[in-house]
C-alpha cells in the first residue's frame, strides 16, 4: 500500500488529517504527517523525512502545503534518489480525500496523478458557478 506523508507549515498537516477522519473515518495506517517550523533547516529536516520513506516497498506520494516553500524543498530533498515517491503540492482537502480513498488501488505514480487532477478539479469559483446558473 502507498505510504501517504503530509508535510505542511505549522499544524496544517495534522489539522487536515484530522479534519479527513471527521469525514470519511480515520484512515488505516500509512499515514504520516511532518510540520514544518520557521527554524527548520531544509537538510537536517529532509533527513528526518528521509527515515521515513525507508520503508515504503509501494511508494510513497508527499502532500505539501504551497510550492516554493520550505515543506516542499524538505520534501523534495529528501525524496530526490527515490524514483517512487511523488511530491505533489497545493494540498487541498479533496486531494487528500483522494489519497486516503485510492491508496490501495493505485501504484504511487498512478496516486500522484490521481490527486493533482482531483486537487485541481476542486479548486471552483463557486459565485461564477452560481452566477452561471450551474
Amino acid at each position: 500500500m502507498v505510504k501517504i506523508i503530509l508535510v505542511a507549515h505549522g499544524q496544517l498537516a495534522q489539522e487536515m488529517l484530522d479534519t479527513a477522519s471527521l469525514i470519511i473515518g480515520k484512515p488505516a495506517d500509512g499515514f504520516e504527517t511532518f510540520a514544518v517550523t520557521a527554524a527548520a533547516a531544509v537538510e537536517q529536516e529532509a533527513a528526518k523525512l528521509k527515515k521515513s520513506l525507508q520503508d515504503c516497498a509501494d511508494g510513497a506520494v508527499i502532500l505539501t502545503d504551497i510550492f516554493g516553500g520550505s515543506a516542499t524543498n524538505i520534501s523534495l530533498t529528501a525524496s530526490k534518489d527515490l524514483p517512487n515517491c511523488h511530491v505533489i503540492t497545493g494540498l487541498n482537502l479533496s486531494m487528500l480525500l483522494t489519497a486516503i480513498n485510492s491508496r490501495k488501488k493505485l501504484s504511487a505514480k498512478e496516486l500522484a496523478e490521481k490527486i493533482e487532477a482531483d486537487g485541481k478539479r476542486a479548486v471552483i469559483n463557486a459565485t461564477e458557478l452560481l452566477i452561471k446558473g450551474m
